[in-house]
């Protein structure tokens, strides 16, 4: 990382914690940092080795995700790219696949079109969610943890912009093609009333929720993550939605 980026992240972070600290109290958020510090220690090492540890979603076992970009063992990427890597497989050989947001790479080879807003990288295309034009019609487009910043985190926030969003998506799907996208709880307080509320159109909404500072993760219903708070101060989440959407 360049000094200039790792001295900018610093900022970042130490701002973050004086801000709770203010609020919170010293004592209960160093007692958090230093929790994380160790279970990020603890991790470190078997990062990027196979997990024979696993969670279960709709009655099939996937193995949780250790690697070190992200360090997915303390966050919500342990369990949202291997559903993602599944949804993908289950695809099937020549499906058409567009990738909202440059996430999977990171963590595994791929060859479908990508794009992500601000994100530089080979291969991705650098385009607003909203402005897609893409050659198409797909028959899956994914989106991990990518539209909870839609219209939220931009210069000029937006509360409707993920909606418009995913209408957009819906709209590259061919006839029979599916958008699956995880959203992490408590990040985008309009995004999340939508989802509780009409579901946005979705044809399946479920939910994960964590279940303890071991980062395990049970299936719940939606209902069970509507008031799950977002950790602001060590930027992860609690529970995750994952939203289904046809054609």
């Amino acid at each position: 990382m360049p000094l200039d980026c790792a001295a900018v992240q610093l900022s970042t972070i130490t701002g973050r914690v004086v801000r709770h600290a203010r609020t919170r109290g010293a004592g209960p958020v160093l007692a958090d940092c230093a929790s994380w510090g160790a279970r990020w220690l603890a991790g470190r090492a078997r990062a990027g080795r196979p997990s024979t540890a696993t969670f279960e979603v709709d009655g099939t076992a996937h193995a949780y995700l250790r690697h070190p970009y992200n360090y997915t063992w303390l966050n919500e990427r342990a369990v949202e790219v291997p559903l993602a890597a599944a949804v993908l497989a289950g695809a099937g050989p020549g499906a058409r696949v567009l990738e909202v947001g440059n996430v999977l790479a990171h963590y595994r080879p791929v060859d479908h079109a990508v794009v992500d807003k601000y994100e530089r990288a080979p291969g991705v295309r650098n385009v607003d969610v909203v402005d897609i034009d893409l050659p198409g019609p797909f028959d899956l487009v994914l989106a991990v943890s990518t539209l909870e910043h839609v219209g939220l985190d931009e210069a000029v926030q937006d509360p409707g912009k993920p909606a418009r969003a995913i209408a957009h998506l819906r709209s590259l799907l061919a006839p029979g093609g599916r958008l699956w996208c995880t959203i992490p709880a408590g990040y985008n307080p309009a995004l999340d009333e939508r989802l509780h509320t009409d579901g946005l159109g979705a044809t399946r909404l479920t939910a994960l929720r964590r279940t303890g500072r071991d980062n395990r993760w049970e299936q719940v219903p939606l209902a069970q993550v509507r008031d799950v708070p977002y950790d602001w101060l060590l930027y992860t989440a609690h529970a995750v939605v994952v939203a289904e959407f046809g054609r």
